[in-house]
């Protein structure tokens, strides 16, 4: 069975790292502490997640003819598609109270488009893809009470993602068929708060409920390129992004290989977001 265990963590470690597939939803497991006083626990965890965010912020072009005054004016980012790959420390500092800090990557694919105040569209910004960069965090889980096999508890989450820079195309909005080309820069940051029930069945559990889920961020873009006629044209964008959706829902199931070695699965879903999740915990003293 050890051997078995120690398998499904390696093949889980490969699928994770080699992943093609592109914020992201952290995994979040069980809403409940299950280290025990003193034990401390290492896991892997890996999420996929497609999400829809709102941009605010700052454009400026130059079509060229010198720079135009600056405009304000929402984005919407659609299909906002990432992987995110993490390991984590945690430790029981009581029965019903574990803490940790998680370290990993991620990465982020998506499509922005402009929407003016006066409802027409702007510019479209296509094929977004940001490469692997570095994500941290931390987070707490604590159990409020039990009742039988029903384990009521709640965790906190907090992680911030640097993906590594990414390049752009821009399709100027007056249908010119020109297309720019630059460099985007993302930094975002994400906070889940989720409570719920937990049923233990012998070595499985199966556990979810509501969450809150809040996303902080910022995106650079720099592009250039030529129009029709020649002329040099560039466009730079500041922008602050948020979430779309707060409030979701999430369920996911545990398995208890032996003493120290379990895994879980999940899947996690706002109005706007979706996204599902992989895990494989090691205990030990």
């Amino acid at each position: 069975m050890e051997k078995r265990m120690s398998l499904f963590v390696i093949v889980l470690i490969v699928l994770a790292v080699s992943s093609s597939t592109v914020l992201a939803l952290p995994p979040m497991g069980p809403p409940k502490a299950f280290l025990g006083q003193d034990q401390w626990a290492l896991s892997l965890g890996y999420a996929y997640s497609q999400m829809d965010l709102q941009a605010y912020g700052r454009v400026q072009e130059d079509q060229g003819a010198g720079w135009l005054p600056a405009t304000y004016s929402k984005h919407t980012i659609e299909d906002f598609t990432s992987n995110i790959v993490l390991g984590s420390l945690g430790y029981g500092v009581s029965d019903n109270w574990d803490v940790f800090v998680c370290l990993g990557v991620s990465d982020a694919q998506g499509d922005m488009s402009e929407n003016r105040l006066d409802g027409s569209l702007g510019n479209e910004y296509s094929g977004l893809d940001c490469s692997f960069g570095y994500a941290w965090g931390f987070g707490t889980r604590a159990t409020f009470w039990r009742d039988g096999d029903v384990i009521w508890g709640g965790l906190f989450q907090a992680t911030w993602q640097n993906p590594g820079d990414g390049s752009v195309t821009l399709k100027p909005t007056g249908g010119d068929p020109s297309r720019l080309t630059g460099d985007v820069e993302l930094d975002l940051s994400e906070i889940q708060i989720a409570v719920g029930p937990t049923v233990q069945l012998d070595s499985f559990c199966i556990y979810g409920g509501p969450f809150f889920h809040f996303v902080k961020g910022d995106a650079d873009v720099d592009v250039t390129g030529e129009d029709s006629f020649g002329a040099t044209w560039r466009v730079t964008a500041s922008q602050d992004i948020r979430e779309e959706s707060q409030l979701g829902i999430y369920a996911g199931a545990q398995w208890r290989g032996s003493e120290t070695i379990s895994w879980f699965a999940e899947y996690r879903m706002t109005g706007d977001a979706w996204g599902i999740g992989l895990g494989a915990i090691l205990k030990f003293q």
